[in-house]
């Protein structure tokens, strides 16, 4: 069981039980101190020790780990009415694309990117101002970064497409916007290819200077697929239905597979690897691969963004697979943010409490979001400042304590923005 993940990387879930007050509360001391920490002169947040600031005092303006995404939450949990802002953010905001476009200036996959570039700035300032000019620019943006080679979420394509079908959705929208997301999965679909080594479907990533095939909601397969089930209202439906049915068929020959026998009988366990590797799928599986239970990499993420795919028995078996390997592997030890910590595992959960309509998952993100809180709590007393961050840190735990409140298994700033 144990090729599947790897217990070093978990911890015991806390005894602690579901709280709805005790959620608010810690709702509420995330978002104050967020608020309380807040740099007026800069418009942003020092960035945490634990997201490898590249000097001390750094900031940034991104969605992923920086003021964009911070700002983002902090905007969304007041609009749901689950705390109450302190500041207007709005003049901040207006220039973050600028900021970001700096910050990203000299990566190497360019500045367009969703979670580390332009594009989410972009939309969160058109939210906020609704000027034409950055319409113009966010649409500029996501066209020019269509055949991206890093043919990935976090860069590519499939992360700005996000931006473009936030647009498109839009009451009232420039046909304009739905006709971009239409081009943009026709690229996706028409970038991918047969894998030599497993013989399925799989795009190729050129990223960081080397040539990968990543499979999970981060890099890989699972992230670029989620883009166009999430575009299904705008793009191509053949088209859609061969990405899915692709992903499908390459998700099913690369899972890792165990059985853990309950009082209740067999349940079965279904992990990916990071990376395809034609020797994992061999019967003996003679190399060994780090195999992680995260958003980014593994089951969470898989179920993150495949929970809405067609109810058919091959995806139910997957996905409730994943499901089973993320709550028995348990907390991440790594701590508590969405992409490679404990409210990921969570918000996987509340995706199959949705998919299901079994009250058994909506019992276990509860729980895995209280651990999440707690964990929150001993890092800030560990570092002395709070991790301000949706990806990586305090707010997306928010997040996800506010959606085990409501019932809600919208991924932040994926599912909507």
């Amino acid at each position: 069981m144990h090729e599947l993940f790897d217990p070093q990387r978990h911890e015991a879930l806390s005894a602690q039980a579901w709280s709805p007050e005790q959620a608010r509360e810690a709702i509420a001391r995330i978002c104050g101190a967020a608020q309380a920490e807040f740099d007026d002169s800069s418009g942003s947040w020092l960035l945490h020790p634990q997201d490898d600031p590249p000097q001390p005092g750094a900031r940034s303006f991104n969605l992923y780990w920086g003021a964009t995404g911070a700002v983002w939450a902090l905007r969304h949990l007041a609009a749901e009415g689950a705390v109450r802002l302190s500041r207007d953010y709005a003049p901040w905001i207006a220039q973050y694309p600028d900021r970001l476009r700096e910050e990203a200036a000299h990566e190497q996959h360019g500045s367009a990117s969703y979670l580390f570039g332009e594009s989410a700035a972009l939309l969160l300032a058109w939210q906020a101002t609704r000027r034409d000019d950055l319409a113009n620019r966010l649409h500029a943006v996501v066209q020019g970064n269509q055949h991206n080679t890093a043919q990935e979420p976090l860069w590519g394509n499939a992360g700005t497409v996000l931006a473009a079908i936030r647009m498109a959705e839009e009451p009232g929208a420039d046909g304009r916007w739905a006709q971009l997301v239409a081009s943009s999965i026709d690229a996706l679909h028409d970038a991918m290819i047969v894998d030599p080594d497993i013989g399925t479907w799989i795009w190729e990533q050129d990223l960081y200077g080397r040539r990968t095939r990543y499979l999970g909601g981060g890099h890989g397969l699972a992230g670029n697929a989620f883009a166009a089930l999430r575009a299904a209202a705008f793009a191509d439906p053949q088209r859609v239905q061969t990405i899915e049915q692709r992903a499908l068929e390459t998700m099913s020959r690369t899972a890792l597979r165990a059985t853990q026998l309950t009082h209740d009988g067999a349940v079965a366990l279904i992990n990916w690897p990071a990376l395809v590797d034609k020797d994992l799928f061999e019967p003996a599986r003679t190399k060994v691969r780090k195999v992680l239970v995260q958003d980014c990499h593994g089951a969470p993420g898989i179920v993150c963004r495949f929970a809405k795919a067609p109810r058919t028995a091959p995806w139910d078996e997957l996905l409730r697979g994943a499901g089973e390997l993320s709550w028995l592997a348990g907390p991440l030890a790594k701590g508590p943010s969405l992409c490679h910590g404990t409210a990921g595992s969570a918000l996987a959960c509340l995706k199959l409490w949705r998919r299901f309509a079994e009250p058994l998952w909506l019992e276990r993100a509860r729980l895995l979001a209280m651990h999440a809180a707690a964990q929150v709590e001993e890092a800030r007393a560990r570092h002395g400042q709070g991790r301000h961050s949706l990806w990586t840190g305090d707010l997306g735990v928010a997040c996800v304590l506010w959606s085990c409140i409501l019932g809600d298994d919208r991924f932040p700033t994926l599912d909507h923005f």
